[in-house]
């Protein structure tokens, strides 16, 4: 009996029970450290992968509702309604094409968008027009809204918020540019500094007022040259250049600001106020300056732009998509915003 005890204590002192040392623990410790580091990047690009593959997909159902739109009006739908007497209507092209992406706002066209304001069910606030890099409340913190009629033309400014009344959207018709007859600029015009601001240059959105007559007051296809504006019904025919060669829809990162006279927030509702650049540009954009200009700071802008690194998704008039580089030439850039300037395209 002593003997067994005397071995068992033996083999106990012997043969201690194995374990980690702080060595070895801390020696794992830094493998997991640097496995992590290696694998966390690699994640990451496969999660931004992923949504810009989905912004791609946005647009490319976007891009096929227009087409069926097309197929049942013969021509696309206008960039946003404007009667010329009566109320202010203001409803965009990304309404009309709203059956088309199988659901359909139960809304009473006949009362404008200041009709609507507190009727929109929140089913209707479609993720399909957000991009999902873009992080974002899913409708308009803040907008301006005309509730006044609209006079021989002449839209007198929103002055009532809507706040959080309207779905948000990333996405935009493509309005072309400002041109020289309309107190624009040529196409050559080379932003930078301050002018990279677009609604700082005389090319952008809401640069058009009382100047110009009745039907062409604030943004059409005479002044800006692209398939979306003021009334506008392009039809693939008037295209010109082509449709592989012309842009339709952009996308556009959200600006910093969420006040309602911040210019650059979008609703695929429509055109909260076609008399502001604030208005135009939440259904509209343009080509005045470069392609993700002030997207680092979230600046104001009409134009277009992402969230996605160093380019953004542009959809063209034939229904296909591509993701642009912010180094397009600008001269390139302008003429895939026209329908028919006549000039051959570049590489881009």
């Amino acid at each position: 009996m002593i003997r067994s005890r005397h071995r068992a204590r033996h083999k106990l002192i012997t043969n201690p029970r194995s374990g980690f040392t702080w060595v070895e623990l801390a020696i794992t410790f830094a493998i997991i450290v640097v496995l992590m580091a290696f694998l966390l990047p690699s994640v990451q690009r496969s999660r931004v992968a992923a949504k810009r593959t989905q912004c791609k997909n946005n647009l490319k159902q976007l891009g096929l509702a227009l087409h069926n739109y097309h197929n049942d009006y013969q021509s696309f739908p206008p960039g946003y309604i404007l009667d010329q007497d009566g109320p202010y209507l203001g409803w965009s092209w990304g309404m009309f094409i709203s059956p088309y992406c199988d659901f359909n706002p139960s809304v009473d066209y006949s009362t404008g968008l200041a009709g609507s304001i507190g009727a929109l069910d929140p089913r209707y606030f479609r993720a399909a027009f957000i991009c999902p890099e873009d992080n974002g409340q899913p409708s308009l913190e803040h907008a301006f809204v005309v509730t006044t009629k609209v006079a021989a033309g002449l839209v007198t400014p929103g002055t009532i918020d809507a706040p959080r009344q309207f779905p948000r959207s990333n996405y935009f018709g493509v309005a072309g540019y400002l041109q020289p007859e309309a107190g624009g600029f040529d196409r050559s015009f080379k932003p930078s500094g301050s002018n990279q601001l677009q609604i700082q240059n005389p090319g952008s959105l809401g640069n058009v007022g009382n100047t110009v007559r009745n039907e062409h007051r604030y943004c059409d296809l005479q002044n800006f040259r692209g398939i979306f504006g003021q009334n506008s019904g392009t039809a693939i025919g008037e295209i010109r250049d082509g449709t592989s060669n012309t842009m339709i829809v952009g996308e556009r990162y959200v600006p910093e600001g969420t006040a309602a006279a911040t210019v650059g927030h979008g609703t695929w509702i429509g055109a909260t106020d076609c008399s502001t650049p604030a208005g135009l540009a939440s259904v509209l954009g343009d080509t005045s300056s470069a392609l993700n200009a002030g997207v680092a700071k979230r600046q104001t802008t009409t134009g277009f732009g992402s969230a996605h690194s160093m380019g953004a998704h542009l959809l063209l008039a034939d229904g296909s998509v591509r993701f642009v580089s912010e180094n397009i030439d600008i001269d390139v850039y302008r003429d895939l915003s026209t329908i028919s300037d006549g000039r051959k395209v570049g590489e881009y």
